[in-house]
């Protein structure tokens, strides 16, 4: 019989095959690296293990500086707090290294074991493969036993009132890898939905360029894609008799997102109505579509004629889900420039309008709700340390929500089966690997080893680069070769867009987190992150170096029907703080600024076109189709940009003739990241690099009951 092996150690209980560590029944997320230095550390069981060899073994086959183990260090001993002797766990060993200064003892518990550990934990039903080291633990075959481990189980653990949940007995539905979601990143908002009839599931998959709808057995099976007449398909929602998807999508322009009515198993596709939205949901007795547009919600009738507002909403609406008894709705609101989602709840008539959870996630980050069929609970995902899970909220607005999912793996997407007897979920595991375009071959080839690395940048002299580790949101700077790496940033801040200053000295990133949006500089040499526009009023969007180290160019937001005239480009002297405005560029938005300090590159709002602003002769043109992310060239000739649509490509344009041509196709190519399909990156060479998507998402489905 196989056995799973868990190290206790006070009040805790590693389990290395779950990559999951307990205090009592309190599960403590940890970033992978600093979860790999304590499972060495523990399976020392108090022996001195050399800093030489928790660097070895938790960053294999690269280099690292020693201040990023000290900082891990630091991290577990702000997570696992003291001992009963008020000491420390992990205790530090003169000029050799650290060791457990507790008792660390083995336990082996059977794999079809329900019971609990003497420490009362709750264990996951996984196949931990019992190894002499942990660098065994860190093989090919160790990560794919963690992948495969249980994506929910039972938690005892209740908060509030009200009955805990219970969904034992998974069964993994799919074994591609595949994205189960859908990309969003080109129109903002939370991820396709995941939909059943009972006896097939439903789900959008694909690139980032291009998603389909696509169906399969709830017993599993081969997926089967389902032929739709428009680009960019996003599910929305299953109707009450179960033989029509709502989905939105756009035969010419992906930021428009008419809905349309796709019966199943066959039939032809019918437009809903003459508006666009960016989610909807049948009501419960087919009768009624509620949909968001920015932020509003409507209603209208089941043809999608009679449209009337029922409220104005804080924030971008989206994933509208309504009550069993059609009384209420309950939907996500996403605050774009803040980086951050919650749950609203509002009556059928508009009224009782409210958040609900406020202050019990700090940042708050929940979405994509869904109700049990008998209406008792509302499950919904959030994520909370940087892990995301499946959380269920009784009826009574007044209870805190039960934890349902634990595990390595993340939980999303929450849907029950018709009859409330199953619940389906998709796990995923984010992971990328950098890649480079190869112009020889034509092909993108592996970057650095293919570390996880999302917005890569050189420095202006070629000496370094930066990037942001994926998905844990870290910047980091190493040489060109990859040696020389230091953190430069941790937890909560979740760094986007980080650029070098001109003379390599410090680092200007965009930093969400906390439940601060906010625009820092921090030294190349690390040091403490600095904010340059806290409560200024401001938010700052795509920010970027002057040429002289001494300003930045940033823009206000523009999305989600945003007024074009209220919108421009922005200079901050960051010694006066003055701030003026680039000539003319009232509704222009994510500028670049090129090297030589002569032109700027935005995108406009009044349509999706690349604009150009030459300093010298203060005058603008209109350059090309695009409004995503660009990069000048390191001479300043080339600005480089994504074309989206049938046939998605990395474009250069030649500043001197504004003429373009395409660079790398990116056909097939799965890109992950902070912001799939909008962010590459360039090498010394100009050549482009993408984040490929290595990652996992399976669909699990649960035995679902109260208890």
């Amino acid at each position: 019989m196989k056995q799973r092996l868990l190290f206790q150690f006070g009040a805790f209980t590693l389990n290395p095959g779950a990559m999951s560590l307990w205090r009592g029944e309190e599960l403590i997320h940890l970033p992978p690296k600093a979860f790999d230095t304590l499972a060495v550390l523990v399976q020392q069981r108090g022996e001195v293990v050399t800093k030489q060899q928790l660097l070895d073994t938790v960053w294999p086959g690269t280099y690292v500086e020693e201040s990023n183990l000290a900082q891990n260090v630091f991290l577990l001993r702000k997570k696992l707090g003291q001992t009963s002797e008020r000491s420390e766990y992990i205790e530090t060993v003169s000029k050799r290294g650290y060791r457990m200064s507790v008792p660390v003892r083995e336990v082996e518990i059977a794999e079809d074991d329900k019971t609990r550990p003497q420490a009362d934990v709750p264990i996951a039903a996984a196949i931990a493969t019992p190894a002499a080291t942990y660098r065994g633990l860190l093989t090919t075959a160790s990560i794919l036993a963690a992948m495969m481990c249980v994506v929910v189980v039972v938690s005892d653990l209740r908060r509030g009132s009200g009955s805990a949940p219970a969904a034992p007995d998974f069964i993994q539905i799919t074994h591609d890898t595949k994205d189960k979601r859908g990309r969003t990143g080109t129109v903002g908002g939370p991820d396709a939905a995941l939909l059943t009839s009972g006896d097939r599931l439903y789900f959008t998959s694909g690139t980032s360029t291009g998603p389909s709808v696509w169906q399969i057995a709830a017993k599993g099976g081969e997926p089967v894609q389902i032929p739709v007449p428009f680009a960019y398909p996003q599910l929305l929602d299953f109707s009450i008799a179960r033989s029509e998807l709502l989905v939105a999508g756009s035969i010419d322009d992906v930021t428009s997102r008419p809905l349309w009515s796709v019966p199943v198993p066959a039939g032809n596709p019918r437009r809903l109505g003459s508006f666009t939205a960016r989610d909807a949901a049948w009501s419960p007795d087919g009768r009624e579509i509620a949909f968001t547009d920015g932020a509003q919600l409507y209603l209208s009738n089941d043809r999608g004629t009679d449209v009337r507002k029922l409220a104005d909403l804080p924030g971008i609406g989206w994933r509208p889900r309504w009550s069993p008894d059609g009384k209420m709705l309950r939907l996500t609101i996403a605050e774009v420039a803040g980086g951050t989602q919650y749950l609203w709840e509002v009556s059928r008539a508009g009224g009782h309008a409210h958040r609900l959870l406020e202050g019990w996630n700090r940042p708050p980050f929940e979405c994509c709700g869904v109700w049990s069929p008998d209406g008792k609970q509302f499950l919904f995902q959030a994520t909370r340390d940087a892990k995301t899970d499946i959380w269920s909220l009784a009826d009574a607005n007044s209870s805190l929500p039960v934890q349902v999912s634990h595990g390595q793996l993340n939980s999303l997407a929450p849907a029950f089966s018709p009859d409330g007897k199953k619940l389906f979920v998709i796990g995923q595991q984010l992971r990328g690997e950098l890649q480079r375009f190869d112009s020889k071959s034509g092909q993108f080839v592996p970057f650095l080893n293919g570390i996880s690395a999302d917005f890569a940048e050189f420095s202006r002299d070629g000496a370094w680069l930066l990037y942001v580790a994926y998905p844990e949101g870290t910047l980091w700077r190493c040489r060109p070769d990859g040696s020389g790496r230091l953190q430069l940033t941790f937890a909560p801040i979740e760094v986007m867009m980080p650029h070098w200053s001109p003379d390599g000295k410090r680092i200007l990133f965009h930093g969400p987190g906390g439940g601060h949006d906010e625009v820092y500089i921090v030294s190349a040499e690390g040091g403490e992150p600095l904010p340059i526009a806290r409560n200024s009023g401001r938010r700052m969007m795509g920010p970027t170096w002057a040429p002289d180290g001494n300003s930045i160019m940033y823009s206000d937001y523009p999305f989600f029907g945003a007024d074009a005239s209220k919108i421009a480009i922005h200079i901050l002297d960051l010694r006066t703080k003055l701030i003026t405005d680039v000539p003319a560029s009232q509704g222009d938005f994510a500028p670049v600024w090129s090297p030589d300090g002569r032109y700027t590159a935005t995108s406009t709002v009044r349509g999706s076109r690349i604009l150009i602003f030459d300093f010298q002769t203060k005058q603008w043109s209109d350059t090309a189709e695009g409004w995503d992310l660009k990069k000048w060239s390191r001479n300043s000739k080339y600005l480089f940009f994504m074309r989206h649509g049938g046939d998605p490509a990395i474009m250069k344009l030649r500043v001197s003739d504004r003429k373009t041509e395409e660079v790398a196709s990116l056909k097939g190519f799965d890109q992950t990241g902070r912001l799939p399909g909008l962010e590459f990156s360039l090498d010394l060479t100009d050549s482009p690099m993408l984040l490929k998507d290595t990652g996992t998402q399976e669909i699990y489905s649960l035995n679902w009951k109260e208890r």
